[in-house]
């Protein structure tokens, strides 16, 4: 029996961008792929939608794809099931190749009320599982699909194991989550509450969703499938590297099928220490040239570039530069993204020095005169005007004769400024 695994689709994502047709034309060319192969059963990892309760635009067009599967040769029958009643499964689901689904993180709802998989159940697109499992026959036997929808992961391992799933004698079984699981997270703040070593032993075939970037390991002796997902929603350097696509399993051997519809995608860092700002965007400017002149996949659409600038500049400050002029300037031929975080300016050195001060500081009074210190010396008008005795005049609630010193002070400033005009 031939196994089609497609990860997560997120359709609708990046809605009113240029972007917006993407997680569409990708999910559908997995979709239409993989039935073309002569899959005899479509199973999805979650996140089908990007949102819990979709906009009618984007239903329009999931339903559009789901019901690509209908028109395929279908050759497997429902046999069994494990926790799911049969009573459930609309018999509009076993036509063509039927579609096994999760549902993810981005669906999930209160207990209670229905999301958006459920939805598609109830109309006949697909079979959802959440702690249950459906066992089909067709060619070359049986297989068992045991699945567990994404839960939060404080309660990921104590649902795994309340559950306990069990291999089903005489078929190739599957078990397929929707989780972060050990290393594999989906963001680097993400903390898994499960470990692959959680997972029981006994199946043939261990899948996961939630994570975007593609993993081939081994479990239990067994493969384990990250398919990853079929749209970008993060810009990670992970996801320049790593094509889109799904996985075909025929046998208990997977092949990743690479898909034709995604728009490139190039992730860079480029240096700035020590550069001024004109020649910085000069140098971003050249490098979204030459990206676009490079060798491409897909030259039908537009690229995904994103260029992560770091150092600090020889002067000025880092607002200076302007991403926005240059993704509008190649906005008709890229998806330019600029990322700032990483870039500083050369003032920004002495503001953290000054924090640091202040986290010495071992009182609330301490830190709020040395920040006033501080930010009268930034100004350069810390002379004639002496921090501590300002603030000893305001606990003492002598505001009138603060204000008296500051103005006095201000006088003096701009006697100061005439006398060098003159």
């Amino acid at each position: 029996m031939k196994l089609a695994v497609i990860g997560d689709t997120h359709l609708g994502a990046k809605w009113g961008t240029p972007r917006e047709g993407d997680s569409f034309e990708q999910a559908e060319e997995a979709v239409r792929r993989a039935v073309e192969e002569g899959a005899d059963l479509l199973l999805l990892l979650g996140d089908l939608f990007d949102t819990r309760i979709p906009r009618p635009e984007v239903w329009t067009r999931a339903m559009r794809i789901f019901t690509l599967p209908k028109m395929g040769r279908g050759r497997v029958r429902l046999v069994g099931t494990v926790g799911k009643e049969e009573g459930e499964i609309s018999p509009l689901s076993l036509q063509g190749v039927p579609v096994v689904s999760l549902h993810g993180n981005h669906e999930s709802r209160t207990e209670g009320l229905k999301n958006p998989v459920e939805v598609l159940e109830a109309a006949g697109m697909l079979l959802h599982l959440h702690r249950e499992a459906v066992i089909f026959e067709g060619p070359g036997g049986r297989v068992a699909v045991h699945g567990m929808s994404y839960v939060p992961e404080r309660y990921a391992r104590g649902f795994l194991q309340t559950w306990n799933p069990q291999p089903v004698e005489g078929a190739f079984n599957v078990l397929m989550l929707h989780q972060s699981l050990g290393q594999y997270v989906f963001s680097p703040e993400e903390v898994s509450a499960l470990s692959p070593e959680d997972l029981p032993p006994g199946f043939d075939l261990y899948l996961c969703g939630h994570i975007h970037y593609r993993v081939e390991s081994t479990l239990h002796g067994k493969p384990l499938l990250f398919p990853g997902s079929t749209e970008r929603t993060q810009l990670l350097p992970v996801e320049a590297s790593n094509r889109k696509g799904f996985y075909l399993v025929e046998d208990g051997r997977p092949r990743f099928v690479e898909l034709e519809s995604p728009r490139d995608f190039f992730y860079e860092e480029v240096e700035a220490e020590g550069m001024e700002v004109s020649l910085l965007q000069e140098r971003v400017r050249r490098r979204v040239e030459a990206l676009l002149s490079g060798e491409r996949k897909n030259p039908r659409k537009p690229p995904l570039i994103r260029l992560k600038l770091k150092g600090r500049l020889a002067k000025g400050r880092k607002g200076d530069f302007d991403e926005a002029s240059l993704e509008e300037e190649f906005s008709d031929r890229a998806l330019l993204v600029v990322s700032k975080e990483e870039l500083s300016s050369p003032s920004e050195g002495a503001g953290r020095e000054a924090l640091g001060r202040l986290g010495e500081a071992g009182t609330l009074e301490e830190m709020t005169l040395r920040l006033l210190e501080a930010n009268l010396s930034e100004l350069g008008y810390s002379y004639g005007l002496e921090a501590r005795s300002l603030y000893n005049l305001m606990l003492e609630g002598k505001v009138e004769e603060v204000e008296e010193k500051v103005r006095a002070f201000v006088r003096r400033l701009v006697e100061l400024e005439l006398g060098e005009g003159a």
